[in-house]
């Protein structure tokens, strides 16, 4: 008798230690990251790399992932109604957000990159408030709500508002949500050196330990980005949750073991932040910083490398310039120097294509053309870039007349260049 109810506990026991793996397995987990860089009145340089590296992570760990880069106006209440989508009762929500970040009378908002905010009243209409995100993992019933704010670089738009509160504000976050935030309340957080940002490149490392819990990673990410700004920058937590999340497996063990406090070493910080970027001036930013570093010398053939690659692209691209040109300017072409229209050159004359003309001489120039026209067809066939007139050129005959029709500011007509 003893046997087997000693037997049954043992059982039970197995079955539910086996339930909590089960469970950890098939948790739900979705994700929203985003990353704003592309400001008009203050672009930021790690932001989207931030959320990109982020979301690779992410991935890996089993999140399904909604990610936004550069987030418009118009693609708030879209972005929003899809993570509301996904997320349901008992599931692990999780949100990062790399960008500016603003408070207005203690109410947080992160605002869109092509946000024309010219006081304070605009704000609310042209950003993501953290309000709607918060409403949002409410409504949700979710498990657990993890979010991670480094949005507290300096407010770009200050000089129009009424008051100059700095940083972010605290969070009056719902039940079961726990929120890192770069730095303290009313502080700034630095944008970073390298590809990503101080608080978001101690973050990616430090959730690498996957059997560890949340709270742990975070106490290390406040240890990390301290060490590496030398206390100029602390980050934040606020908010409580109930139960385990590790971004793995969590490791169940009967003997709780003290926590380790870990040295981070800045050069590592730095180093790990640049290491994957293909950017010469990011392995630059290593060297000037240490030198006689652990990385110097590989961090100096990468910047060689990257630099000469840099190089022979655009000499390349200028060689293949100049060929063009060269072909252009040959008389059996009429002295006409030609290029491609620009983007904003296609919009602002309201063409679908056409190429510019740089310069006319000869024929040309006696014809009428001038530095400036745009021509629309040649031979009586639309001209809407640089390869087709070559290839039409290649067909004329140099010694008979051609038509050629032009747009000159608001008008367009055809002109004929004799030999």
């Amino acid at each position: 008798m003893l046997f087997r109810q000693a037997f049954a506990v043992i059982l039970l026991t197995l079955l539910a230690f086996s339930g909590i793996a089960f469970s950890q397995q098939k948790e739900q987990r979705i994700a929203l990251v985003i990353g704003n860089s592309a400001y008009k009145a203050s672009p930021l340089k790690n932001p989207v790399n931030d959320a990109r590296d982020m979301a690779n992570s992410l991935r890996g760990y089993g999140f399904t992932v909604i990610e936004r880069n550069n987030l418009t106006v118009k693609q708030i209440g879209s972005t929003l109604r899809e993570f509301r989508s996904k997320l349901t009762a008992g599931s692990v929500a999780l949100v990062f957000y790399a960008g500016h970040g603003i408070q207005i009378k203690g109410e947080n908002y992160l605002p869109a990159v092509d946000a024309d905010i010219v006081g304070e009243e605009d704000v609310p209409n042209q950003s993501l408030s953290t309000r709607q995100i918060m409403d949002v993992l409410a409504d949700a019933k979710s498990r657990m709500n993890l979010v991670f704010l480094d949005a507290c670089r300096d407010n770009p738009f200050a000089r129009s508002f009424r008051s100059s509160s700095r940083g972010l504000g605290r969070e009056n976050a719902p039940s079961g949500t726990l929120i890192s935030f770069a730095t303290r309340p009313g502080s700034t957080a630095a944008d970073g050196d390298g590809r990503n940002g101080l608080y978001t490149s101690v973050l990616l490392q430090q959730i690498k330990n996957t059997d560890q819990p949340i709270e742990q990673v975070l106490k290390r990410v406040v240890t990390g980005v301290k060490a590496a700004s030398k206390g100029q920058q602390e980050p934040w937590m606020e908010g409580s949750i109930e139960g385990d999340f590790c971004f793995g497996q969590c490791v169940i063990s009967s003997v709780v073991a003290p926590v380790q406090t870990q040295t981070v070493n800045p050069e590592v910080v730095l180093w790990e932040s640049v290491k994957d970027s293909q950017l010469p001036e990011d392995y630059k930013v290593y060297i000037d910083k240490f030198p006689q570093g652990i990385f110097s010398e590989l961090a100096l053939n990468r910047f060689k490398f990257y630099e000469q690659k840099r190089e022979d692209e655009n000499k390349k691209v200028n060689d293949s310039k100049v060929q063009v040109q060269k072909k252009i300017q040959e008389p059996n072409v009429f002295g006409l120097l030609l290029s491609d229209l620009t983007e904003t050159q296609r919009t602002q004359l309201k063409v679908l294509g056409g190429v510019l003309v740089d310069a006319a001489n000869g024929p040309a120039a006696l014809a009428g053309i001038k530095e400036g026209d745009v021509i629309l067809a040649l031979a009586n066939t639309v001209t809407p870039n640089m390869k087709v007139i070559e290839e039409l050129v290649a067909k004329v005959n140099p010694t008979k007349p051609i038509s050629l029709l032009i747009r000159r500011g608001e008008w367009a007509q055809y002109i004929v260049i004799r030999p």
